[in-house]
């Protein structure tokens, strides 16, 4: 039960972070108080993946990296070495998490329940916060990786691309945004894939485990 509402806290969370980012368009005031649900996010999901002792060492290295540069960030939101930092230790912490989720969601035993869904919904969101903060940095050392096909001479800044990763992650293809580094690219195609993969094999993970309950239940004594 407890695991349950850590995991529900930190999907919650990585919904504000993941899909809430426009705010940051609105202001600096705005700008810190996006940059709040970071902390959130980091003391939410180490909570949710405490008791994974071998998983839990290399998070708790990465936090205070992590947020040393967002507050950095959060002061100086210009300053690309800075912004350079966030993302490369945020990407770093999202893929610890999303490696301990996924190792709760395939040997998890017994009936599919709301932890295992929720774990579920959390590591595809993590994938999503990976290759965006991947794809930032991209754009940050090798400037134009990425083209606004709408506004071909605007910067892509962070938002921008973590709006093209998920577009990206889900195969919807609007073109607005597009990979020109061949890396890029690369990269892009390893996220549309995986992402589908990740889909496919979680249903049938969830399907696998309702089956087998439903097969022990049935070879149960009726009394």
């Amino acid at each position: 039960m407890k695991r349950r509402w850590n995991l529900g806290a930190f999907l919650m969370v990585l919904i504000l972070l993941q899909f809430g980012f426009p705010v940051t368009l609105y202001g600096d005031w705005w700008t810190g108080l996006y940059m709040l649900l970071y902390a959130w996010m980091v003391v939410s999901g180490i909570l949710t993946v405490r008791d994974e002792r071998d998983r839990l060492v290399p998070l708790l290295v990465i936090t205070p990296v992590f947020l040393v540069f967002g507050i950095w960030v959060a002061f100086d939101q210009q300053n690309e070495d800075a912004r350079l930092g966030m993302l490369v230790s945020l990407g770093l912490f999202q893929v610890g998490l999303a490696y301990s989720l996924g190792k709760f969601i395939f040997r998890r035993s017994g009936a599919p329940g709301a932890d295992l869904i929720q774990a579920a919904v959390c590591v595809y969101l993590l994938i999503g916060g990976v290759f965006a903060a991947v794809f930032s940095s991209m754009e940050i050392l090798w400037q134009g990786s990425f083209q606004d096909t709408v506004h071909p001479e605007t910067y892509l800044a962070w938002q921008q691309l973590t709006y093209f990763s998920y577009v990206t992650q889900a195969t919807l293809g609007y073109g607005d945004i597009l990979p020109v580094h061949p890396w890029a690219r690369s990269l892009a195609a390893l996220q549309a894939v995986g992402g589908t993969l990740f889909l496919a094999t979680v249903i049938a993970r969830i399907v696998g485990a309702y089956v087998a309950k439903q097969g022990t239940d049935e070879e149960r004594p009726h009394e």
